[in-house]
């Protein structure tokens, strides 16, 4: 999970430089951003997202950040609720010679250290970074809520990268909405209707909540938490707030981001699955033959379509892939986590075999223990992108190079649960059933730095267990850590717009592509 962590009292934010000297500032950019990581026995570790560095309390109060992996003493943290349950308390059991628990602190003259006394100087936002990237679809129109950069927002007919938002929370059930392409574009409203996107990620007018539409239509509504007012279609084809409910302008289709389309990838190997019209075979490459569409069938058992040729993959009893127009048993498979918890086994329904490439690139399907050639991993297909930046770099003559718009930025997806708190206020959250990319390949064959692929961490800390998982998956879900003390826990109840607030947050309604089966 990315976030900013800001003192409460100063308004400050840990930064680390590429030394790993760490202090305060009042930025908002690349050096203040901070992975939180779950670790064993519900503790964590902070990695800045810039440098790669983790933080380290040592001895006597001195905070600094490192290359190396945190040990079992050093550079592990425990995160627990303030008693305000709006800020969090960040500290650390180092043994040292002064021993017992330190508490991260931003002190008066902006330096960052650990002290043994609880006070507001030790208590910390958690500015959550990451979410669940969707399209927002107008019900009545096949056209998207867009982002252009200098143009502002408009509504499209296209399913790129400037039409997937990332539904960040905010607590009480509330989201904030930004743009997966120009992160720092946040969807904002006033109290005249008009709607617009800030940099402000903090604001009130920038949180929004999402629940069913009335029954009869098919939807969601978005409303603004500050002044009530729908999201609307407006009369010109841009979007504004109404007062009410007004019918199928107000009303929205929420879609995965990466329109439920997958990379199948050997983690041992490197290798994807891909399909011909007539085969399958093992690729190096994450082209349109090796992109999968992952469907949700029944009792946690999906179905695996060639986005390419629209063909089923299928296996027989004696361990052939092939790919089928049909869809039955042989053509149908479940998803299981593997031991390790960071990718998944493809196993047949009907054959109970599992999806193997050896040393060579050969597919087939065995029987008996799962081995590393039985790893796999899900990475999303997100569309391609461009940003504003990019833009400028390309122009010519005032005009973008049409063919250079074929660049993606690297997406940062977690997963729902990245982080949740049990009864004591204690970090915990358990990473059960791995199932995508948590560094996500975006597109244009752009592979997780390293050349390696890291996997997703899953939903099953969000309430929805293995067989939920599955679920979301089939429905698409490419999502991002949740709100600290996680209000997205799936509870499976249809929460519509006349419910109550209170009754919305308890049920969690998440993840939100899968707003269909709340």
């Amino acid at each position: 999970m990315r976030c900013y962590l800001s003192s409460t009292d100063h308004d400050k934010l840990i930064c680390c430089n590429p030394e790993g000297v760490i202090y305060s500032t009042g930025n908002r950019q690349g050096w203040e951003k901070w992975h939180i990581i779950e670790d064993s026995n519900g503790m964590i570790k902070l990695q800045n997202c810039a440098h790669g560095k983790y933080l380290y309390s040592a001895a006597y109060g001195h905070v600094s950040a490192s290359n190396e992996q945190p040990s079992q003493e050093q550079g592990r943290w425990i995160i627990r609720k303030s008693p305000s349950n709006e800020s969090y308390f960040i500290s650390s059991n180092t043994n040292d010679d002064d021993g017992g628990e330190k508490y991260l602190t931003c002190q008066g003259n902006g330096d960052v250290c650990a002290t043994a006394k609880r006070n507001r100087d030790q208590e910390w936002r958690i500015e959550i970074l990451t979410g669940e990237l969707c399209f927002i679809s107008s019900s009545e129109q096949n056209r998207r809520l867009s982002c252009h950069p200098w143009r502002g927002l408009s509504m499209s007919c296209n399913w790129k990268g400037w039409e997937v938002w990332r539904f960040i929370e905010a607590g009480n059930g509330h989201v904030r909405i930004s743009n997966w392409t120009h992160d720092n574009k946040v969807l904002c409203s006033d109290e005249h209707g008009k709607v617009w996107t800030t940099d402000n990620l903090r604001g009130y007018w920038e949180k929004w909540e999402v629940v069913l539409a009335p029954d009869g239509y098919d939807g969601v509504v978005i409303k603004s938490v500050a002044h009530g007012s729908f999201l609307q279609v407006g009369s010109k084809g841009v979007p504004i707030t109404c007062v009410g409910f007004a019918g199928p302008s107000t009303t929205w289709h929420l879609d995965a981001g990466n329109s439920r389309s997958f990379f199948l990838s050997s983690v041992r190997h490197d290798k994807r699955i891909g399909s011909s019209k007539d085969g399958v075979f093992s690729s190096s490459n994450r082209k349109d033959w090796e992109v999968w569409e992952i469907k949700q069938l029944q009792n946690g058992v999906v179905c695996l379509i060639s986005r390419a040729h629209g063909k089923n993959l299928g296996s027989d009893s004696k361990g052939h892939l092939y790919v089928s127009a049909q869809l039955r048993d042989s053509e149908m498979w479940k998803l299981e986590q593997a031991s390790d918890g960071g990718c998944v086994h493809l196993v047949s329904k009907e054959h109970h075999r599992l999806v193997s490439c050896d040393d060579g690139g050969n597919l087939s399907t065995r029987s008996g223990t799962p081995s590393a050639s039985e790893a796999w991993s899900l990475e999303p297909r997100m569309p391609p992108t461009i940003t504003g930046e990019s833009m400028r770099n390309l122009a010519i003559g005032g005009s973008v190079a049409v063919a250079s718009i074929v660049a993606a930025p690297f997406a940062i997806m977690g997963i729902v649960g990245s982080l949740g708190f049990a009864a004591g206020g204690v970090a915990s959250g358990s990473f059960a059933a791995g199932m995508m990319s948590a560094e996500a390949i975006a597109s244009g064959g752009v592979i997780a730095a390293g050349g390696t692929v890291a996997t997703l961490q899953s939903i099953g800390a969000a309430g929805l267990g293995l067989a939920g998982t599955t679920a979301a998956m089939g429905a698409g879900a490419v999502v991002g850590a949740s709100a600290i003390g996680i209000s997205a826990a799936a509870s499976g109840g249809r929460t519509s717009m006349g419910e109550s607030t209170a009754a919305t947050n308890s049920g969690g309604n998440r993840p939100f592509c899968d707003w269909r089966s709340w």
